[in-house]
């Protein structure tokens, strides 16, 4: 009994230090030192753990609780960007812009669970404004183009594609700004030739209000279906396991390290935009990220502001992480934020009304 007690508050001290750790994340840049980047990763496990430690020691009468619960309030503000009840709700469609975002694994094709017509379907029904796609595939039904049907379809008179550079021509994959309201400008991020990542923006005029929509995707972890089924192998021997963990933690670090440089990269050109502004995207971060709070500066989370629930927007083999977002300028209000659809994709999509002021 006295061995399980020790192995206990051995246990609880990690999990302290490691709350403690996610909480310093998003201030520490992951080139300079790229395991608080970790931590904050885990960071709703880690809130989970220590919840479950407190209840231990209050069930055990144990003053250590003390500790957990003051870990706990230290990190509320951490805690509310994965839980909000305070939603801002309007009934009023009138003067507002309903933005959507959504990874859409390029329509499940490589899947061969293609669903373009589905979403079609569903982006027909709900009337967007601004509809935002990362990993775009330009094929829609039966190898149509799917710019055209999508437009043709959802009413969207304007669109902005940015495709893969390739060696040799032009690819279908890409990101995407489509728009009812006429797109005055655009451009995109340079992130290097060595990510399939990208970021694009477009000036658009709504009645006769000028703000940009970036949409983002940055950079990936890169896993592959070997990758996956290696995962399952963790355990089993001593090889495999310190094979699989070795792979894992270095594309872990890089990618860390590489969206961190763009988040960078994305703020600076967020600084210098004379236009209120929307970022919609896949940040493959978590909101205790470093890639999240250097985007999010001076910016206000919809998710927070009119959100309800939990935000958790990927549904692959980490569920309930929350790394897609729309956030928009402190000018502007947001207004019934939710998560939709899914469909056959990894991601959720995630809507929300904007008001410009």
């Amino acid at each position: 009994m006295i061995f399980f007690n020790i192995i206990l508050k051995l246990l609880n001290y990690i999990v302290i230090i490691a709350l403690l750790s996610s909480y310093a994340a998003p201030y520490i840049s992951p080139e300079i030192f790229w395991p608080f980047a970790f931590s904050g990763l885990l960071h709703p496990v880690l809130v989970i753990l220590n919840i479950l430690f407190l209840i231990i020691w209050l069930i055990k009468v144990k003053l250590r609780f003390i500790i957990n619960l003051l870990v706990l309030i230290m990190g509320l503000g951490s805690i509310k960007k994965i839980v909000t009840f305070d939603s801002k709700t309007s009934p009023v469609r009138e003067g507002t812009l309903k933005v959507v975002s959504f990874n859409s694994k390029l329509f499940g094709v490589y899947d061969d669970q293609n669903f373009f017509d589905d979403f079609l379907q569903t982006i027909k029904e709900k009337n967007y404004d601004i509809l935002c796609i990362q990993e775009f595939y330009n094929i829609g039904i039966n190898g149509s183009d799917a710019i055209n049907e999508i437009k043709k379809n959802a009413g969207f008179k304007y669109h902005y594609f940015h495709s893969l550079k390739r060696k040799k021509g032009k690819s279908k994959y890409g990101i995407i700004v489509f728009s009812k309201y006429k797109i005055l400008n655009y451009g995109d991020l340079d992130f290097g030739n060595n990510t399939v990542n990208l970021c694009i923006y477009a000036d658009i005029n709504y009645n006769n209000k000028i703000f940009r929509v970036y949409n983002t995707h940055l950079q990936s972890l890169k896993l592959a279906r070997s990758d996956y089924q290696l995962l399952k192998k963790i355990g089993e021997d001593k090889d495999s396991t310190f094979l699989v963990s070795k792979n894992i933690f270095g594309r872990l670090k890089f990618a860390f390290i590489q969206r961190g440089k763009q988040a960078e990269m994305l703020n600076d050109n967020i600084k210098n935009c004379k236009y209120p502004l929307i970022v919609c995207g896949d940040f493959n971060d978590t909101p205790q990220s470093y890639s999240y709070r250097t985007i999010s500066d001076d910016l206000n989370d919809c998710f927070i502001e009119s959100g309800n629930g939990f935000g958790g927007t990927y549904t692959g083999p980490l569920p309930s992480l929350r790394i897609d977002y729309i956030l928009h300028d402190k000018s502007m209000n947001s207004y019934n934020y939710h998560t939709g659809e899914n469909f056959k994709s990894d991601h959720k999509m995630v809507e929300t009304l904007i008001k410009l002021n």
